[in-house]
């Protein structure tokens, strides 16, 4: 009975906590004091089996409202939040965006253990956005699936998925960020490049214009967003609805190609943690310092009628060497469903 206590009881307060703060309508100090209560239940909890937790915001807002709380193995305490999409637009799809014109409550649900999360939206008639994440051991693994009861294709499919160790713009935001992971201006953001490590902006090459925005020489390491184009994949510079890596936007896209598709931040105070995503099949990786945020965008195929397509993501916690980071992410694609 005693270990039925000990495990039924942090999962009755959160589960109370979830309840009273969904009723919140605006963000509040009484909102954000209580969501940290949450998060020290999360750490006790995970004091004898380090892994992430899941959660999400407890009030109605306009801004980020897909947004997942992914909160660290290392310290329970501090989290990121997921954008899951930013944004995910096609022929035949309006966008699931992270914006919304009302406040609104988050859509994401949860199992006893804050393990598993998922929701679902509709954009439109007989059409329907899915999206799923599980913790296990030092990763949480994401699908999004687009479910099309219509008679037409979904075709040209867009996605972005934005993992923000902070969530505010500029200066560190909120004292219970990932704040070692908050430096994304590419002294600490890796690629893999033929399965080897490359400092992304530092390593990487670039022939080609930059954006003219009245930037300083010394300000461009910490405000150009550098992209990568993906093995296999498409040439993100000729696509005519995202327009982020050419003409007077912030975004270029290097000579290299990603294999595979990962995207990591090393810890500031600890040389051997990475925090790392990838997706398959992904589209493009991107660093944008000025958020701060880092991406590894899905690629969704286009979807027949009456039928339905799912890509696979995961977050990976990783201690130990950049290589190993690389190998893991590499067998963690291998075992995706084709």
């Amino acid at each position: 009975m005693k270990t039925l206590n000990r495990i039924f009881f942090p999962v009755i307060i959160i589960a109370t906590a979830v309840l009273l703060t969904g009723f919140l309508d605006v963000f509040s100090p009484g909102a954000v004091s209580e969501y940290a209560r949450i998060a020290k239940v999360y750490a006790s909890s995970n004091a004898t089996n380090p892994r992430p937790r899941l959660s999400t915001y407890p009030e109605k807002r306009t801004g980020g409202v897909r947004d997942i709380f992914i909160h660290s193995p290392w310290e329970p305490e501090r989290y990121l939040s997921l954008s899951f999409p930013e944004h995910c637009w096609g022929v035949g799809l309006p966008n699931t965006s992270h914006d919304s014109k009302q406040p609104m409550a988050s859509p994401w649900r949860f199992n006893a253990d804050s393990t598993e999360g998922w929701y679902g939206n509709t954009p439109r008639a007989g059409v329907t956005y899915r999206a799923r994440a599980r913790a296990d051991s030092m990763a949480v693994r994401l699908s999004a699936t687009i479910v099309n009861r219509t008679d037409q294709p979904i075709t040209d499919i867009r996605s972005l998925v934005c993992l923000k160790p902070n969530f505010h713009k500029g200066p560190m935001g909120r004292a219970d960020a990932m704040v070692a992971f908050h430096d994304t201006s590419f002294s600490r953001t890796w690629i893999a490049v033929d399965g080897r490590p490359v400092r992304l902006g530092r390593e990487t090459t670039y022939h080609g214009d930059m954006p003219d925005r009245g930037w300083a020489e010394s300000e461009i390491s910490s405000r150009i967003n550098w992209g990568v184009n993906v093995k296999g994949g498409l040439d993100n510079r000729t696509l005519n609805d995202l327009n982020w890596f050419r003409d007077n936007n912030p975004g270029r896209i290097v000579e290299e190609i990603a294999d595979p598709p990962v995207i990591a931040i090393r810890d500031e105070f600890h040389e051997d943690r990475w925090l790392a995503t990838i997706w398959q099949p992904s589209r493009v990786l991107f660093s944008n310092p000025q958020n701060p945020c880092f991406h590894s965008d899905p690629s969704i195929p286009d979807c027949p009628p009456r039928d339905s397509v799912t890509v696979y993501g995961v977050v990976l916690f990783h201690q130990g060497s950049i290589e190993g980071l690389i190998e893991r992410a590499g067998n963690w694609r291998g075992s995706v469903p084709e």
